[in-house]
């Protein structure tokens, strides 16, 4: 955190029942009911969701050059938070549908969005990204199309290609979205995966072009010739899309490219 006079300073410690506590010892609890993936519902699990979203994150983990931030958590999503022997080791948290886009332009989401995701750099590699979308995509039984925040990273690509591989009948389901989620501002995760397929499956460090912009350009040639315009190019009209139809033909011609994505031979 920067001060008004440009000084760095670190949150070692938090400030509960007039006693200060250690941002690790926070994060840890002798509860033995805490296991897995707990919903977010008293006040210090709201504590712990901040310190891991706004100080974790945020401050403690941050890489260098890195200009991502989550946003503070509000009472209006559903969240859940990682627990692992005892330790909360990451969380996410989802947009519902029907909930406002922002304070400002009365706008709502028009499908349930996987707004943050996150695990602490000491769990990694460990299946917790993996878990918690599985959890996400399967809690929503009753929703035909299911978001995640525009832009999604490359790590977060890759754990959607391994997610999509072992589930899919969400091929056709999970989308990349920007709010408040009309068609126009959907993109099909698995169709981005296959579009970008040498991108995704490349394991080379920060430095490497591939990574949070992810060859935009070949994306955008790509959804260009697939559907004419992205959502970049032109925003969305606000009207009401014709729902059989519309949506019959855009699932054929999704399948159809797909195959011949699938079919056509992958370059080294």
């Amino acid at each position: 955190m920067e001060s008004e006079l440009g000084r760095s300073f670190k949150v070692v410690a938090v400030l509960l029942h007039d006693k200060w506590w250690p941002v690790c010892e926070v994060l840890k609890t002798s509860n033995k009911s805490r296991h897995g993936l707990v919903l977010v519902e008293s006040l210090m699990e709201r504590v712990v969701l901040f310190l891991l979203s706004q100080v974790v994150f945020g401050i403690q983990e941050r890489s260098v050059g890195e200009d991502l931030y989550f946003s503070s958590y509000s009472l209006r999503e559903h969240g859940k938070i990682l627990w692992h022997d005892g330790e909360a080791v990451g969380f996410y948290t989802v947009k519902k549908r029907g909930s406002l886009c922002d304070g400002c332009s009365g706008q709502t989401y028009q499908l349930p969005v996987l707004d943050t995701l996150f695990v602490r750099c000491n769990w990694r590699r460990f299946g917790f990204a993996f878990q918690m979308l599985e959890d996400f995509c399967s809690s929503q039984t009753s929703e035909i199309f299911l978001g995640i925040s525009f832009p999604m990273s490359l790590g977060m690509y890759r754990v959607c290609k391994k997610y999509l591989e072992n589930h899919k009948e969400d091929r056709e389901r999970l989308y990349e979205v920007e709010a408040p989620g009309e068609w126009a501002q959907r993109r099909n995760v698995w169709l981005n995966i296959q579009l970008n397929y040498l991108c995704v499956n490349s394991e080379q460090g920060p430095e490497s072009s591939c990574r949070q912009e992810r060859s935009e350009t070949d994306l955008e040639v790509g959804f260009k010739e697939q559907w004419g315009s992205s959502s970049k190019d032109k925003p969305s009209s606000g009207k009401k899309r014709p729902k059989n139809g519309y949506q019959h033909k855009r699932r054929t011609v999704m399948k159809k490219n797909l195959r011949r994505i699938q079919s056509s031979p992958q370059k080294p």
